[in-house]
C-alpha cells in the first residue's frame, strides 16, 4: 500500500465513537504504516497527544472538553491544550498569580511533576523559592510580583484561621522566614511544632497555612515536644552515623 492510500477517515471515525485512542490502535486503523506516516497522519487530522502514559494516547482537540485550565482527562488518561507535560507546567506557572508548589502542580495535574520541574527549572525555564521544606516554583521574569501575593495569601489565610491572633508585623513575618532557611530539617520540625502548642487547637493546620510547611511534618514536631522524645545534642537519630572507634588501652591485650 503506497503512502498516499492511507485513510484517515477510519481512524477519525473511532475517536469520534471513542473519544481517546492509543498510538497502537491507529496504527492498525490506518493499516501499520510507518511510524513517520502515522504522525503525518495525525497531523492532518488534528489530533492531541496526551501529556500522561507517555503521550501515547490521541484525541482529537474538537472533542477534548478543556477546563478553564486547558486539561482534559478521559478514563484516566489527561490532556493539555498547551501541549506536553513539561510545556503545560511552564504556562500554567508563567500565568499564575502566586507561582505553584511541587503538591499544587501534582494535585491539578494528577501526575507525578518532580521530575518535570527538576528539568525545568535546571533549564532556567522556572524559578523557584524554598518555603520551609518545600519549593514555591515562579516566573523567571514575574517571580518577585508571584512570591509577594502568594506570602500575602498564606498570611491572610493565617489571620481568617486565628481570630483573636494579631497579623504578625511584617519584619517579625521576615525574620521568621530567616530563621526557617537556615534551621536544619529536625530543628524546623521542632520549632514548627512549638509554634503549633503555642496557638493551641488547630495549631498543625495554622502553622502550615502559615509557612507551607506539611501538616503532618509540624504534628510529628509538637508530639516529639510533647513527648520529650527528643536529643538536643543531636541532629541524626540515636545510631545513625558510623559507629565511633575506641582506643584500647595500651595494657589491654589483642583480641
Amino acid at each position: 500500500m503506497r503512502p498516499e492510500e492511507y485513510n484517515t477517515l477510519k481512524v477519525m471515525a473511532l475517536m469520534e465513537k471513542e473519544r481517546i485512542l492509543t498510538l497502537g490502535r491507529i496504527a492498525v486503523a490506518l493499516g501499520r504504516p510507518s511510524r513517520t506516516t502515522v504522525f503525518r497522519k495525525l497531523a492532518e487530522l488534528g489530533t492531541r497527544a496526551s501529556y500522561s502514559h507517555r503521550g501515547q494516547y490521541q484525541t482529537l482537540d474538537r472533542i477534548a472538553e478543556y477546563d478553564d485550565n486547558g486539561l482534559w482527562s478521559f478514563r484516566g488518561v489527561h490532556f493539555s491544550k498547551h501541549g506536553t507535560l513539561l510545556e503545560t507546567i511552564v504556562y500554567l506557572v508563567e500565568h499564575s498569580g502566586q507561582g505553584y508548589y511541587a503538591s499544587e502542580l501534582q494535585a491539578l495535574l494528577d501526575v507525578r511533576v518532580h521530575n518535570a520541574l527538576a528539568h525545568l527549572h535546571a533549564a532556567t525555564m522556572l524559578g523557584r523559592e524554598q518555603h520551609a521544606d518545600q519549593y514555591l516554583y515562579v516566573s523567571p521574569t514575574a517571580g518577585a510580583g508571584q512570591r509577594e501575593r502568594r506570602y500575602e495569601t498564606i498570611q491572610q489565610a493565617h489571620a481568617q484561621a486565628s481570630p483573636g491572633v494579631e497579623a504578625m508585623p511584617g519584619e517579625v513575618r521576615e525574620s521568621m522566614r530567616l530563621l526557617l532557611s537556615v534551621l536544619n530539617e529536625k530543628q524546623r520540625r521542632l520549632y514548627l511544632g512549638l509554634e503549633s502548642i503555642r496557638l493551641g487547637h488547630g495549631g498543625d493546620a495554622k502553622i502550615s497555612r502559615t509557612t507551607g510547611v506539611n501538616v503532618k511534618t509540624i504534628a510529628l514536631g509538637r508530639r516529639q515536644l510533647q513527648a520529650g522524645n527528643i536529643t538536643v545534642e543531636r541532629i541524626r537519630e540515636v545510631g545513625g552515623g558510623r559507629p565511633s572507634i575506641k582506643k584500647k588501652r595500651r595494657d589491654q591485650p589483642l583480641e
